[in-house]
């Protein structure tokens, strides 16, 4: 009787454990959305109304499930767990975050640097210290990847992408 009376508090944490990561996952995703969003506000009519028309939906959707899972959570459970986080205890979460920070890394290189910047960059931070792998095999696959992403938009679709803050930048002072 005590066994499935343990049984069940510890399905109950690992329960109110998912619903936190997700409540944390869905969070971030929906300040991307809303970044986005607002950055689509800025583009001309024409360029605007596809990330508009995907993204008000999107952002509804991330809005319910929001408070679909908001309701699940037990608020003290969910401040005891981010406290837990914060401190670097519970392993599953520090794993959301990483995963948070790396995209952010990678929204914030991409801004600063550039698509072709940022996903070289990215892949091979991803690929040396993260998978571990030589250094010279991170190389060329991350450069080999992105000369081939940029042939495939720039050439095959004909669409250019974002060059990012940096080179804009020092183009405006004539020295690109």
């Amino acid at each position: 009787m005590l066994d499935n009376q343990q049984e069940s508090g510890n399905n109950d944490e690992m329960t109110q454990n998912s619903v936190v990561l997700e409540l944390v996952f869905i969070s971030f995703i929906g300040l991307v959305v809303i970044g986005a969003f607002i950055a689509a506000l800025n583009y001309d009519f024409v360029s605007a109304r596809a990330p508009l028309v995907v993204m008000v939906p999107l952002l509804i959707l991330i809005g319910m499930q929001f408070n679909k899972t908001r309701k699940q959570a037990e608020q003290q459970f969910v401040l005891g767990q981010l406290t837990q986080a914060l401190r670097g205890r519970n392993s599953n979460f520090n794993s959301v975050l990483r995963f948070v920070a790396f995209m952010t890394f990678l929204l914030l290189l991409i801004y600063v640097a550039g698509h072709y910047v940022g996903i070289s960059v990215f892949m091979f931070v991803l690929m040396h210290w993260v998978s571990k792998e030589r250094p010279i095999l991170a190389l060329l696959v991350s450069v080999g990847v992105t000369v081939l992403i940029y042939f495939l938009f720039e050439h095959g679709f004909n669409i250019e992408l974002y060059r990012g803050y940096i080179p804009r930048l020092l183009g405006s002072y004539g020295l690109f």
